[in-house]
């Protein structure tokens, strides 16, 4: 069946999220816009503009941004802090006009979006399985005609990886939905099986911590949920506390050999990060400040350097740009997603939200920059994708 006018959209985005993630997930930047502008076109066409801003989220995301932008006022860049500003806010509009859409869904369309999130699942999937098993030629080809310098690293399927994850708890939901618990169980075992060949430890570690927290949640009430969330907050709040003391380098660097460099690598990051924080630990650094931080280009002996980029970890990079009053705004707002994710009324739903918050916790606390557009993009779509499976044809279950 076509989808309706109003579902274009939409079924655009659940068609392609999941293998423009894999292929190009910095085309998901774009993907995104034009769902938006297109559901926005339609609505001025109709005169059926509407605000869609609401909710405590919303408040708590308006709120930070507004101290972001006020971070620049003291940030060691106010133009590229701005900018950054300008991106995370023209992002987020997006993606609640996205959101929004949502609303004017038939129930007609419900067929039609489902077949979508499960053919684009399958098609990534094997897509991704094909590049993993044969060695990543076609990334390596895009490597090597674009000229990218040095030797390509099969780490360039991480990514992909990361995105694929985030794809499966949508369709293993909409599955579980329509009483196919079966085939909801094989949608995240082939996306385990696919992150397992890959090379990256975040992506394993994200999906075999998501699949066990999906297990528990399965079987237990929306107390799990509730406990994530106040054990979430303790752990953002005291998250500068933990590289100088569990965490310290200098304790763990013997449990890192050679080929794990990386690990150690990553723990002076934060050690550096938790540091540069005690200098200001109420406001912050400023937004954006993490690339341009103190110190930050100084060579380690084992390789790398104290901090190029990012912490390569959310909170502490919101600690180290906006402070203590950011992070517990952050904390603030994840604790509230957890909570609604408890709220939902049925275990198939707790479950599959369980998991797909988890997969992107740990990947956005051990892997990429937090204000990476691709990535808040990857985030924001996976979320629209997931609502959009909660709102399709259900049957009963038992429990």
């Amino acid at each position: 069946m076509i989808p309706s006018c109003q579902a274009r959209p939409l079924f655009l985005l659940a068609l392609l999220f999941a293998p423009v993630g894999v292929i190009a997930p910095k085309a998901l930047v774009l993907l995104l816009f034009i769902a938006a502008l297109w559901l926005l076109a339609r609505r001025w066409r109709q005169d059926q503009l509407r605000r869609p801003f609401h909710g405590t989220a919303i408040i708590l995301a308006a709120v930070m941004g507004a101290w972001a932008l006020l971070s620049a006022i003291w940030a060691l860049d106010a133009v590229a802090a701005l900018w950054t500003f300008a991106k995370l806010a023209g992002l987020t509009v997006a993606t609640l006009i996205v959101l929004d859409g949502l609303k004017d869904l038939d129930a007609g369309d419900s067929g039609s979006l489902r077949r979508a999130l499960l053919a684009a699942f399958a098609l990534a999937a094997l897509l991704l399985g094909l590049e993993s098993l044969s060695g990543a030629p076609l990334h390596q080809w895009w490597f090597d005609w674009r000229g990218g310098p040095g030797l390509f690293q099969k780490t360039a399927l991480n990514r992909s990886g990361t995105l694929l994850l985030l794809a499966a708890w949508p369709c293993a939901l909409v599955l579980a939905q329509q009483g196919r618990r079966a085939w909801a169980l094989a949608v995240i075992a082939a996306s385990l099986a696919v992150i397992m060949l890959g090379v990256s430890s975040t992506n394993q570690l994200a999906a075999a911590a998501a699949v066990a927290g999906a297990v528990l949640a399965w079987w237990t009430g929306p107390w799990l949920q509730r406990l994530l969330a106040g054990l979430l907050v303790v752990g953002i709040l005291t998250a500068p506390v933990l590289p100088a003391t569990l965490l310290a380098p200098e304790r763990l660097s013997e449990h890192f050999g050679g080929k794990y460099y990386s690990g150690l690598h990553r723990l002076y990051i934060w050690h550096f990060a938790a540091t540069r924080i005690a200098d200001a630990p109420v406001l912050g650094w400023g937004l954006d400040a993490s690339r341009r931080i103190p110190g930050g280009d100084t060579e380690l002996p084992g390789g790398g350097k104290m901090m190029s980029l990012h912490p390569h970890n959310a909170s502490l990079q919101i600690w180290l740009e906006l402070g203590g009053v950011g992070a517990v705004l952050w904390a603030l707002f994840l604790a509230g997603l957890w909570l609604h994710a408890g709220r939902l009324p049925r275990r198939s739903e707790r479950a599959a939200a369980t998991g797909l918050l988890l997969a992107g916790l740990i990947v956005a606390h051990l892997s990429f920059g937090i204000w990476q557009t691709w990535w808040l993009v990857a985030l924001a779509q996976s979320g629209i994708i997931f609502a959009l499976a909660l709102r399709q044809g259900r049957q009963p279950e038992n429990g």
